[in-house]
């Protein structure tokens, strides 16, 4: 009887230390509503660079020759100094997208509220969205036949009939502006971190690094074949190399990653930023107080000053990069006029942040705490 005691006695102490050990560990973390599609972020160490760039100037050892820059987008180059950041390493994909949709974030008036610092009517996404009834990116498939495509919420992923990205680990095509924005805040409310869109130079400075390289992966102006190809095939990026042409899944082009470490900074979808756009802006906005992290206009304007009806009367926000559908222009038909070279990373262009695009996605930002 005695041991039987001294047995159930020990029992009970090892049951009682057994309960106070489970107390004491970690408690499981509930389940996030993004969990693992969380945007993987590089770090961008802080520095300073060039941006923009000149008419003319080296290319491929060749003195003031023609770079392909457009003086009234891109020039002058000028120098800028730039905080830390993180940037999404990727493009926001299908599948992380679908995140924000299945937490309500398109009923959730708060996620689509601008904050002023963004210069525009605050519920001015959100009352398009409202207008429209858009509940997921669409956009038109087709300019020559204004062929309609986008989500389905009725399909199983939603984006499975969607045109030229339809798998879980491509980027997210038709997301406009507003969308784009309206995810970063959903994104912040669930993380506890501050996302956004990243600025006209936190992206070019993300992509060129400190040395202010021409592309993504350096300062040479390669072939065509060189540029643009299958992943796999050694290209540096997903652009136009035949008529069958599409997005591929994020980070395919391990040759073409920028200097932090961002994949498909040049090709596979064009990108939008946070900033306003206008032309010619850089001429007048080098003082010292914009050197510094600037940001883009600080009024809404239609991008030209005298608006060119009825394709750019709108203010619109900058895209940066060139997307599947844009053609390399290299070497083999290099000239001193005829070629732009697209995938330059100081290549700026724009974009109305109502409606969506089939060649358009977005990467996101992560401030620093």
């Amino acid at each position: 009887m005695k041991n039987r005691e001294g047995i159930r006695k020990v029992s009970r102490t090892h049951l009682l230390l057994s309960l106070v050990l489970i107390c004491l560990l970690p408690a499981t973390a509930p389940a996030q509503t993004v969990d693992s599609n969380i945007p993987e972020v590089v770090f961008v160490e802080g520095g300073t660079f060039m941006m923009g760039m000149d008419m003319f100037g080296t290319v491929n050892g060749e003195a003031d020759a023609f770079t392909g820059a457009t003086p009234f987008k891109e020039g002058p180059a000028h120098e800028v100094t730039m905080g830390p950041f993180y940037i999404g390493k990727y493009e926001i994909t299908n599948e992380q997208y679908a995140r924000f949709i299945d937490a309500g974030g398109y009923d959730t008036k708060e996620y689509w509220l601008i904050d002023p610092e963004h210069i525009e009517d605050a519920e001015a996404g959100w009352d398009w969205k409202e207008e429209e009834q858009r509940t997921c990116p669409q956009f038109i498939a087709s300019y020559s036949t204004f062929e309609q495509s986008g989500w389905n919420l009725n399909d199983d992923p939603y984006w499975k009939n969607t045109a030229y990205s339809n798998q879980p680990d491509t980027p997210v095509l038709g997301a406009s502006w507003h969308e784009a924005y309206a995810y970063c805040k959903w994104l912040s409310s669930v993380t506890g971190q501050t996302y956004r869109l990243p600025t006209e130079a936190e992206w070019e400075y993300a992509a060129r690094g400190p040395e202010s390289l021409i592309f993504p992966w350096g300062n040479e102006y390669l072939d065509e074949e060189e540029m643009c190809g299958p992943p796999g095939s050694g290209a540096m990026a997903n652009c136009k190399y035949s008529d069958d042409y599409t997005t591929e899944p994020v980070g395919s082009y391990p040759e073409g990653v920028s200097p932090f470490g961002a994949y498909d900074m040049s090709g596979n979808v064009a990108e939008r930023t946070l900033d306003w756009f206008q032309f010619l802006y850089y001429y007048s906005n080098r003082g010292e107080s914009n050197s510094t992290d600037p940001r883009g206009p600080s009024a809404m304007a239609p991008p030209f000053f005298v608006p060119i009806w009825p394709f750019w009367v709108d203010p619109s926000r900058a895209i940066r990069s060139k997307g599947f559908n844009t053609a390399a222009m290299a070497n083999t038909n290099y000239n001193p006029y005829g070629s732009s070279y697209p995938l330059r990373s100081s290549g700026r262009m724009f974009n109305v942040r109502f409606g969506g695009h089939y060649f358009i996605g977005f990467r996101v930002v992560k401030e620093v705490e």
